[in-house]
């Protein structure tokens, strides 16, 4: 017989045969066998391959209690089988000699691996478990845990565990009220198991639990055993709420509330939904809450704890138990005032029992125990009243009069109040608060005025507003500077239209009467004011009389006024046909005076030879027109008859209009050579032109892009002044080539006066650098490159031409700007194109 891999065989020559023939036995260092072998003995493992040659000997350091050996020089052997559980690897080393017994070689290290066989079925660690569930548990709640083990080796399938259950006993209200996890053994409530379990209907579960090897193979080894699980009541309940006394005296940590899991194998934790200082409550394991300081009401009124119940796996079994903790009161606060002193007033004539002050006062107690109830009683009194104390108080704080306010020695009061709590009761606590308490005495004395008549007061109508006219101050005999004594003045008749006004000081009754709009004597020659006083305060037990009202005459006197104009600004323009000796427009003045004085007119700042104006009538004449147009400032003065000094102005602005007899010639000049398409940001061409009127001045341009609409939305005009503008692409894309635009030139004011002129635009594609990538013929107007040669050649003789010409133009252009009536050239610089 010989097995796979290894050979057995009963005597050495045998070996020798069959190392030959089948070359089975091969040297090796490490060989892996069966356990459990059942064949016959010795059991030849694997032949030793030394390496050395000649005689030598082989021997085994340890042959583990004559378990292995070897046979004749190189056949290792055993006696007997192996089992894996016992011991699943031996470590052999064996030394090469030669007949002395010297070392030849190196030791020989061989390892004996012993593979698995399925020869150990799984074991529960018990064969009945116990365990118990409560009602209300949820559906997956784990009840226990069934585990087996299996002495095979656990990273092959021998060891590959598998659970069921087998049985339920009894099976209502469901038989699968549990179900258990296939690779853990964990049992856990399934959802109709936690929708129906109720230890009044059935109080006990038997379970049937088996266990098997190979994984989910049919075949292997199993186990049973059984499971007891007892159906018990809810005790995870809510808890009552807890009260502790604050500043309670201990000894601490002190217990105030008790949780219980349903079963034994559990971990509590606490946590808070409010704030609170750490470690101040605690829990232990068996569920005993603790306080480990003690509490101030003052600072938490209330603490709201969590209580969950863990698994040891970390696993939250339900939901957390609310605890409320409430801390009880005690008196540890004395009441106070706030604010700590107060002022107070009382009137003159006041009755008994009028309120003078109401005491705020507060205590951090519990406002609904006797510690926050308080009462007041008044210690002192200073100075003290003729008759007694002047005033009480009540349980709400209220400061009354305890007599009529009709007798006192003083203006001013000290009281000293004392707040104590458990209602004034002895062993309370209490604080004291002051309060100052004025007399404020009636206002029974009206103010009067020192005389009835003030004036007659002359004042010229010519006066500046403000003026001061005079000063008023009435008496009162009712207390200095109280609201009895301050008094206000109004105007009962005559200051209608709000001429005057009176000021007033803020610590002093004087009066200041005041222009507040400016006199005229012929309108209003004399003023008589009516002025009356009253006091801030109501007047009480009095009445006002005639010494309270006085009258202010005033007397205007007449003073020579300038002339008044209907119109202080005039414009008109003269038409184009105008003739000498036309009445521009009339300047219209008179004399505010009674009786009023005639006005005189005439030309003020050296006016023009242009026009004139009538002395009498004020008409503006012209007297000839300026044949360039443009406008005048005029300056006509209207004057008083009798007094030439006194005189106003009136300021003109005259146009005068002009316009272009004939088509200008414009010259129009641009700069650029190309455009790049698609559109380039800041890439335009220079256009430039310039018109001068007849008198040679510098007469603005308006550009604009004329043709047909759709070609005309492909240009964009920017103006910079009135001689040059910037002319670009408007669209993001124009189609390449050469394109005429026609440009409309305008005068500024004048449309109706314009005049067209074409450029030639050469739109073209761009390289990156800017550079035209298009081919376009020449662009008129523009030079090409055989022009340029000649324009070389030609240029000497040019320059001589054009120096006989710069002389000409010299000698004859002062008489060319007297004839021509308009002349467009370039007055300025072109400016650089921004292509």
């Amino acid at each position: 017989m010989i097995p796979t891999g290894f050979l057995h065989i009963k005597e050495f020559s045998q070996v020798i045969v069959v190392l030959s023939t089948l070359s089975i036995l091969l040297a090796a260092r490490q060989v892996t066998v069966p356990e459990n072998y059942d064949g016959e003995f010795p059991w030849f493992l694997t032949r030793i391959d030394t390496g050395v040659t000649g005689e030598f000997k082989l021997h085994l350091v340890d042959d583990y209690n004559g378990t292995f050996g070897i046979e004749g020089r190189a056949l290792l052997f055993t006696l007997m089988s192996f089992d894996r559980e016992e011991q699943a690897t031996y470590e052999l080393e064996v030394n090469v000699t030669d007949a002395e017994g010297r070392q030849l070689d190196d030791p020989i290290s061989i390892a004996i691996i012993v593979n698995d066989k399925n020869d150990n079925a799984p074991l529960f660690e018990q064969e009945r478990f116990l365990a118990s569930v409560h009602q209300g548990s949820k559906s997956g709640y784990r009840i226990l845990s069934t585990m087996a083990t299996d002495l095979d080796d656990p990273s092959l399938p021998s060891a590959d565990l598998r659970y069921a259950i087998l049985s339920q006993i009894p099976a209502q209200p469901s038989e699968n009220m549990f179900q258990i996890d296939v690779l853990t053994g964990d049992i856990s409530l399934t959802a109709e198991g936690a929708a129906s379990l109720d230890c009044s209907i059935i109080d006990q579960y038997e379970l049937i639990v088996q266990v098997k090897d190979m994984g989910d193979l049919n075949q292997g080894h199993y186990a049973r055993a059984g499971v007891i699980i007892t159906v018990t009541e809810n005790v995870w309940v809510p808890l009552n709420p807890v009260a502790v006394r604050e500043n309670h005296e201990g000894p601490y940590p002190l217990v105030i509330s008790k949780v219980q899991w349903n079963n034994d194998r559990v971990d509590y934790r606490l946590e808070s939904k409010l704030p609170y200082p750490e470690g101040l409550f605690i829990i232990d394991g068996e569920g005993s809450v603790y306080l480990t300081q003690p509490l101030d009401r003052e600072q938490e009124a209330e603490y709201l704890l969590l209580i969950s119940a863990v698994g040891f796996d970390g696993e939250l079994y339900d939901e957390p138990l609310e605890l409320r903790v409430t801390v009880t009161d005690e008196n540890d606060n004395a009441p106070a005032c706030s604010p700590k002193s107060y002022q107070a007033t009382v009137r003159e004539g006041e009755v008994k029992g009028a309120p003078v002050v109401t005491l705020r006062a507060a205590d951090q107690d519990d406002p609904s125990t006797v510690n926050a109830r308080l009462s007041f009683r008044i210690l002192g009194q200073e100075p003290r009243g003729p008759n007694d104390s002047l005033f009480t108080i009540n349980a709400e704080g209220i400061v009354t009069l305890a007599r009529d306010m009709t007798g006192y020695s003083s203006m001013e009061y000290q009281l000293e109040i004392e707040v104590a709590d458990l209602a004034g009761e002895e062993g309370g606590l209490s604080s004291v608060c002051t309060v100052t308490v004025n007399v404020d005495e009636l206002n029974d004395n009206p103010p009067v005025f020192p005389q009835k008549q003030y004036g007659p007061i002359a004042i010229p109508e010519d006066i500046n507003i403000g003026h001061l006219v005079t000063t008023i101050n009435a008496t009162d005999d009712d207390y200095h500077m109280t609201e009895s004594w301050f008094v206000t003045y109004a105007f009962e008749s005559g200051n209608e239209e709000q001429t005057f006004g009176i000021l007033q000081e803020g610590q002093s009754n004087v009066g200041s009467l005041i222009l507040y709009k400016a006199l005229d004597y012929e309108t209003v020659s004399e003023y008589s004011l009516v002025i009356s006083v009253r006091n801030l305060a109501e007047l009480v037990g009095s009445e006002y009389g005639p010494s309270s009202t006085a009258t202010v005459s005033i007397l205007v006197g007449d003073v020579n006024e300038a002339p008044i104009l209907s119109q202080s600004e005039y414009e008109v323009t003269v038409p184009k046909d105008a003739r000498s000796g036309s009445v521009l427009l009339t300047v219209e003045g008179h004399d505010p005076d009674v009786p009023p004085t005639p006005v005189r007119y005439r030309l003020g700042n050296g006016t023009s030879r242009w026009f004139s104006v009538d002395a009498e009538s004020g008409q503006v004449i012209l007297l000839g027109r300026d044949r360039a147009g443009g406008s005048h400032a005029v300056e006509v003065l209207v004057e008083d008859g009798a007094n030439p000094s006194l005189f106003v102005t009136a300021h003109l602005v005259i146009h005068i209009e002009e316009a272009w007899e004939e088509e200008p010639s414009a010259l129009l000049e641009y700069f650029g050579d190309f455009l790049c398409t698609p559109r380039r940001e800041e890439q335009s061409i220079t256009i430039t032109a310039s018109h001068h009127d007849g008198r040679g001045d510098s007469v603005p341009i308006i550009f604009s892009v004329d043709g047909k609409p759709m070609e005309r939305r492909n240009w964009k005009i920017n103006q910079v002044n009135g001689t040059h503008a910037f002319l670009s692409i408007a669209l993001s894309w124009v189609d390449p080539g050469v394109h005429q635009v026609p440009i409309v030139l305008s005068e500024k004011g004048e449309t109706s006066q314009k005049q067209s002129e074409t450029i030639s635009v050469n739109i073209c594609t761009c390289s990156s650098r800017g550079e035209c990538m298009t081919q376009v013929g020449p662009i008129p107007g523009k030079p090409t490159i055989l022009t340029t040669v000649g324009t070389t050649v030609g240029t000497l003789g040019v320059i001589g031409f054009f120096l006989i010409i710069i002389f000409v133009h010299l000698s004859i252009s002062g008489n060319q700007r007297k004839k021509k009536k308009r002349n467009l050239s370039i007055d300025s610089t072109p400016l650089r194109s921004s292509a």
